[in-house]
């Protein structure tokens, strides 16, 4: 079972064909659906069939009981889920421009009242986990102990780390454990202080490293692994970008399945790179989760 720990977000959408070089342009489509980092990693998780709990706090404002039942729809399960006053979703409003890239404006100030679920509830959840996926950046204080105890226990934990939290090290504190961290390139180099591939993944390489992933976009993955090269690079696949928006995500949680399922550091990645691809060329309207059977297509071709 793949376990999340971070937050629900609620995004409100606005599409547009035009691109940011063009300073305004026309929203042509709006929607409004949750999302969040690890709720998307989830989501991609539970479409490519392995089971997914989420340990987390939910608000128990009545008209938040709308994240359970979207929770529901992608068969991410609520057995380690509590209910608390003032745990509200991260507002977000995303902005995606005609070439498929975005923007987010968010809200995270729910995020101080979110804690985390009680010691024992975590001690259960930690029990049926095979891999553990953490959002750094949204998190709930005591995560970094969460961590700690998956590793006491044997369990891989893929690290979601896309920023720095402002007053707060606890991004570089659980950088500072973890096994599996997935950083994009730019805050790789932001947070390392060098600028090439190489040269990061050698300054993020620690003993208690198995695997090191940069994420580089549409030209895919560079990693470094107890079973790889210093700086290994996995293509990633070439799909028409609709919509970017979760590709980080299902990237995320489709590398966690891999692990789950004891692949290869390469084939990981491949799986990774395949589930954002999927999740990149969805048109408008469909729901946004890869399947094995679109993955396999994709990774066929």
């Amino acid at each position: 079972m793949i376990l999340g720990l971070g937050c629900i977000a609620f995004d409100r959408v606005l599409v547009t064909n035009s691109l940011w070089q063009d300073g305004k342009g026309r929203i042509l489509r709006s929607e409004a659906r949750f999302g969040g980092n690890v709720r998307n990693a989830l989501a991609a998780a539970a479409g490519l069939g392995e089971r997914v709990e989420y340990l987390a706090a939910v608000s128990s404002d009545e008209r938040w009981n709308t994240v359970l039942a979207d929770l529901a729809q992608h068969d991410i399960g609520t057995a380690f889920t509590v209910r608390v006053p003032g745990a509200g979703p991260v507002l977000s409003t995303i902005v995606v421009t005609g070439d498929g890239d975005r923007f987010i404006a968010f809200d995270d100030s729910g995020l101080l009242t979110t804690p985390l679920p009680d010691r024992s509830l975590v001690i259960r959840a930690l029990a049926q986990a095979s891999v553990l996926i953490v959002d750094a950046s949204t998190a709930p204080p005591g995560s970094v102990e969460v961590i700690l105890m998956a590793q006491e226990r044997g369990i891989p934990v893929v690290l979601d780390a896309e920023r720095e939290v402002p007053g707060r090290t606890v991004v570089r504190d659980m950088l500072a454990v973890v096994d599996h961290p997935i950083l994009p390139m730019p805050f790789a180099r932001e947070v390392t202080g060098a600028s090439q591939s190489r040269d990061i993944l050698e300054v993020l390489w620690t003993a208690q490293r198995s695997t090191v992933v940069l994420t580089d976009g549409a030209r895919g993955a560079i990693v470094r692994s107890l079973d790889l090269g210093p700086a290994t690079e996995v293509p990633a696949y070439s799909v028409v970008a609709v919509d970017t928006v979760g590709c980080g995500d299902a990237f995320h949680g489709a590398y966690a399945v891999g692990l789950s399922r004891g692949l290869s550091t390469i084939d990981r990645l491949r799986l990774a790179n395949a589930a954002a691809a999927v999740v990149a060329a969805m048109p408008p309207g469909q729901r946004r989760t890869p399947t094995m059977a679109s993955v396999d297509a994709l990774m066929s071709t």
